[in-house]
């Protein structure tokens, strides 16, 4: 399948539950009048008029610019209406693609391929990227008008050495930074206008899959997040909120080059280690940091987990 984006209003604010993407009920509702397909190597470059759609929640209608950058093999979509006057931008593509998005509220990407992809989402409320096994990178930043509707997003990179970041979007009043129209008539805006940056607002669920990962969460303050690196050495910086890391035995190395943590906040942070107890892992400190590791009989003995920077006593940390 080549790559084709559809941007609609199709609703998809009522959302409650963002499992089962491609086939949302809202989606049903974008128009094939704003369907853009590729063509040989590139989308037709120029500005797309899409139109509003009367579903309540839905957007006031606006102007996508679509560009293409022949030198990277790159396809860029920005908003440059309002910022929620263009709600849904979906992506999907067999192959691996470099794309960027700017603007909308939700934003979709699916893509396979087993080369590298690149995903930047600028100033999205939700949504949902997965890309194939290629050595990926998908970096998102947080922009919200309120906390009302779903303020979510969900990133599976599948197999590869990915690369993911989650940071700040730029406050809505700021017109050079978040679309030149500004913002959307009757939009509600917390935050004397400036909307939510922080990711406060907003749950992120990572599952990042086998390979050598990195991911960054260090430029926001997740309400929640449920990180999950995968197979491989992986190196996970947390947010300023309340996160979650998963662990399943065989994810991790037994020599030092394995997992790490840093960020670790012991007092809202936990480490999810799945089908063990606590009494199952036998902490160590070395200079700041805490090695766990696993000490039960069998194949998994001795895999390690790195929690740089923080000392874990007590149980507070620990959920299975």
């Amino acid at each position: 399948m080549a790559l084709t984006v559809t941007f609609g209003n199709g609703g998809a604010s009522t959302v409650s539950s963002l499992t089962n993407l491609v086939d949302q009920e809202a989606y049903k509702l974008l128009t094939e009048s704003t369907t853009q397909t590729k063509n040989g190597s590139s989308l037709n470059s120029g500005v797309v008029d899409v139109g509003a759609v009367s579903v309540p929640g839905s957007g006031a209608g606006g102007k996508v610019d679509v560009g293409y950058d022949a030198s990277t093999n790159s396809f860029n979509f920005d908003v440059t209406s309002a910022w929620n006057s263009v709600k849904n931008v979906l992506a999907k593509s067999d192959s691996a693609e470099n794309l960027s998005f700017k603007d909308f509220v939700q934003v979709d990407v699916h893509l396979g391929g087993t080369t590298a992809s690149t995903v930047e989402v600028l100033n999205a409320k939700r949504g949902n990227i997965s890309t194939g096994s290629g050595n990926d990178t998908v970096t998102v930043s947080l922009l919200s008008n309120d906390k009302s509707w779903v303020n979510a997003f969900n990133i599976d990179t599948g197999a590869g050495n990915d690369t993911i970041t989650i940071k700040a979007g730029s406050a809505l009043n700021d017109l050079s930074a978040a679309g030149a129209g500004g913002l959307a008539a009757g939009t509600n805006v917390v935050n004397d206008g400036k909307g939510i940056t922080d990711g406060s607002a907003t749950t992120v669920t990572i599952n990042a899959g086998d390979g050598n990962d990195f991911i960054d969460l260090s430029g926001v303050k997740l309400a929640s997040s449920l990180v999950t690196g995968g197979k491989g050495i992986d190196h996970i910086i947390a947010s300023g909120g309340a996160d979650t890391f998963v662990f399943n035995l065989g994810d991790m190395a037994k020599s030092i080059a394995t997992d790490s943590i840093t960020g670790f906040n012991a007092s809202m942070d936990k480490l999810k280690l799945v089908g063990t107890t606590i009494s199952n892992w036998t902490l160590s400190n070395f200079d700041d940091d805490t090695i766990l590791s696993y000490n039960v009989d069998g194949a998994h003995k001795g895999e390690k987990i790195i929690v740089s920077g923080v000392h874990l006593t007590g149980s507070d940390w620990f959920t299975a």
